[in-house]
């Protein structure tokens, strides 16, 4: 169930949600060598909804839409279908708008040197985007904000780090200040595309803790893209999962991370590491991991469930029609047809590794 700080819980007249995707797709028209043209279907009916002060973790391996989709919420990208809804009201597309909107919505990078001017001093990258959305602040009144948002970001004292160039600073200390930059424009929501990923595993901790500061002080909305499902675990409230362009669940942390109801989903926890594993535990838990194969093509995805090619559970139906989403109870739903056919206690009943050896067994038998 989607969380809400006590003190900050909206009042009768006020949208449930800060921001929503709707059944929002995306397909990108890419040429080909010989001069055609193929569609790629980057996303299709996603719908993402953040609640004042939620953290939603979108987890899944490359490629699976998760950027594109943050790319979309941040306007950067038009849906091909569906809406964008920004306090209730379905955002449009002239300049005036746009401006408005990314004063509330804004995105973090994965790579915080790329999202940073490198010819310019902290002090210009931070000035700039207080210039285009806090016009009434005086020069005086910039430079007065700018050190407040580096002692927010923890980089004190400010006046050490507004004199240098993106290349004197640290991973840790650029992305900071790219945090800063986004803070500087005082939005209610934060789109974060993998944002620690970059970083030395030392300092992570530190920028997820600030993060949870965020949310925790100001009642920032947070879309948390990661592949790490520990991290999300640890700075989320709610997890979506993402395979090959569509959400196939979401729930409760902790409900999605000790019982996950996709094969999908089971499969990336199982393959999150985990230090409590023995030897053993680890040659049983891969056993036939390397009949998975690869994911999908976006440009001829498979018709019916798109996991179903590399799926050990998977059905005749798997592969002719979409499974239907299973509300579980709680705001947990995910879209499998084990649920529709009363086969989900399998999920739980075997690893995903065990399950693929099974059906590899079965099929060598039949034959």
């Amino acid at each position: 169930m989607s969380t809400v700080l006590r003190d900050q819980a909206p009042e009768a007249d006020t949208p449930e949600y800060v921001l929503e995707a709707r059944d929002v797709s995306k397909h990108f028209t890419v040429r080909g060598p010989l001069g055609g043209t193929t569609v790629v279907r980057a996303v299709e009916d996603a719908t993402v909804r953040l609640r004042p002060g939620q953290i939603l973790a979108l987890v899944g391996e490359s490629g699976s839409g998760k950027t594109t989709l943050a790319r979309m919420l941040a306007r950067f990208h038009e849906p091909t279908r569906g809406e964008i809804v920004l306090r209730g009201e379905r955002v449009s597309g002239n300049r005036r708008a746009q401006r408005a909107y990314h004063s509330e919505v804004q995105l973090i990078f994965q790579d915080p040197f790329g999202s940073l001017n490198p010819l310019h001093r902290v002090r210009y990258n931070l000035d700039r985007a207080l210039c285009l959305h806090q016009p009434h602040l005086t020069a005086k009144g910039r430079e007065t904000r700018i050190a407040e948002l580096l002692e927010r970001v923890s980089l004190t004292p400010a006046a050490d780090y507004t004199t240098k160039f993106p290349h004197e600073l640290s991973g840790g200390q650029r992305q900071r200040v790219v945090i800063a930059r986004a803070l500087a424009v005082e939005p209610k929501v934060l789109l974060g595309d993998e944002p620690i990923s970059m970083l030395d595993v030392s300092i992570r901790l530190e920028m997820l803790n600030l993060l949870k500061g965020l949310r925790t002080e100001d009642g920032l909305a947070l879309l948390y893209i990661t592949h790490d499902i520990a991290s999300a675990r640890y700075l989320c409230d709610e997890i979506a999962v993402m395979y090959a362009g569509q959400m196939v669940e979401s729930g409760p942390k902790e409900d999605v991370i000790a019982s996950p109801q996709h094969p999908y989903t089971k499969l990336l926890i199982e393959s999150s590491p985990d230090p409590e594993r023995g030897v053993g535990d680890r040659d049983k838990l891969f056993a036939g991991a390397d009949e998975l194969g690869e994911p999908p093509s976006l440009i001829d995805p498979p018709t019916g469930c798109r996991f179903h090619p590399r799926c050990p559970f998977a059905m005749p139906e798997c592969a002719v029609e979409a499974p239907p989403r299973t509300e579980l109870g709680g705001g947990h739903w995910a879209k499998c047809w084990l649920h529709a056919k009363g086969r989900a206690g399998e999920l739980a009943g075997t690893t995903h590794a065990a399950a693929t050896v099974a059906r590899r067994e079965k099929l060598q038998g039949a034959s």
